[in-house]
């Protein structure tokens, strides 16, 4: 499940670059907050490729933020039928086999809830464990430019939450639901690259993204402790 608004040569090689990487059969939704930039009228004529078994375009009449996209995202997936989710920005390049190593991984080690691909400044302890070496995340949330999670959590949590409008903090929120369940997190052993990183991230956008995120950080601490403390669920439904 990948967002897109607008950056439409990053939404276009990191969709080359999943085709690329993935290595067994999955499903492809893109979920496209009203860009203007021709990225409507590519993912209108793209065609599937390598191991990708479907593509689904699903088009905003308005840009809804990304929570509600992810949220969108979900409910398609759901429709498909699946096992297994992946939420993905649209300026990321993940390395061979990312997919299949975090779904053998969580399969041998079912007390991890959502494994990913590292695109932060630092790698975590690599660890073994039920025959898989991978980077073990020991608290906070992951980087969520690249995360996979079994059905099973998206049953005992739900949905992503709403409350934090249109960018910031609702993945983080999600990953804590997570710790919150019991779950661990980690990354699988190879790191992966953030595209949208330099001149993408400048100018207008940036001061969107910070404006966002210093609005939303007061109200994520709050609703951390309502989560560790049981004053307020875990598990959010469909809005």
């Amino acid at each position: 499940m990948m967002l897109a608004y607008n950056r439409l040569d990053l939404t276009k090689k990191t969709l080359e670059g999943i085709i690329k990487s993935v290595t067994i059969p999955f499903h492809m939704i893109v979920i496209d907050n009203n860009s203007d930039d021709g990225t409507k009228e590519y993912l209108e004529s793209f065609k599937t490729g390598g191991t990708m078994t479907s593509f689904h375009h699903l088009r905003q009449s308005e840009n809804m933020g990304v929570v509600v996209g992810r949220n969108l995202g979900m409910v398609k997936a759901n429709e498909i039928g699946v096992d297994w989710y992946s939420t993905l920005d649209n300026d990321v390049e993940m390395p061979v086999g990312w997919l299949k190593d975090s779904i053998e991984i969580m399969k041998a080690n079912p007390n991890y809830g959502m494994l990913g691909v590292n695109m932060e400044n630092r790698k975590y302890p690599l660890i073994t464990k039920g025959g898989f070496k991978f980077q073990h995340k020991p608290r906070g949330n992951l980087g969520t430019a690249c995360t996979v999670f079994p059905k099973k959590i998206h049953d005992a949590i739900g949905f992503f939450n709403t409350e934090y409008g249109l960018y910031g903090e609702g993945d983080a929120d999600y990953g804590m639901r997570i710790r919150v369940a019991g779950f661990q997190m980690g990354y699988v052993e190879k790191s992966g690259i953030h595209l949208g990183v330099g001149e993408y991230d400048t100018g207008e956008y940036r001061k969107f993204k910070t404006a966002w995120f210093n609005k939303n950080l007061p109200m994520f601490k709050s609703n951390v402790n309502q989560y560790y403390s049981r004053t307020k669920a875990i598990y959010i439904p469909f809005p």
